[in-house]
């Protein structure tokens, strides 16, 4: 599982959008032909960070919910009697 709870992908896509965000505020002043491109790269982005997070939950939450689900058999003695 890790230090990060198979929370790898949200990390790693969380700080490529944090860093896309922070360069679109430094280099578009400077270079406005650049506009279009974070505009669009920026919320996929972001996009792709809340998708990775929003499935590793469902994720967790079924392993945790049918990991615990064993059906026991039953079984009787020679007898009748319930084991």
């Amino acid at each position: 599982m890790g230090y990060l709870g198979n929370n790898l992908a949200t990390v790693v896509s969380g700080v490529f959008a944090a860093v896309l965000t922070a360069l679109w505020f430094i280099l578009v002043p400077p270079f406005p032909v650049l506009n279009f491109l974070f505009l669009m790269a920026v919320p996929i982005m972001w996009f792709l960070v809340f998708m990775c997070w929003i499935v590793q939950k469902g994720s967790d939450y079924s392993s945790k919910h049918s990991a615990g689900y064993t059906e026991k058999k039953q079984t009787y003695t020679s007898e009748g009697k319930l084991v």
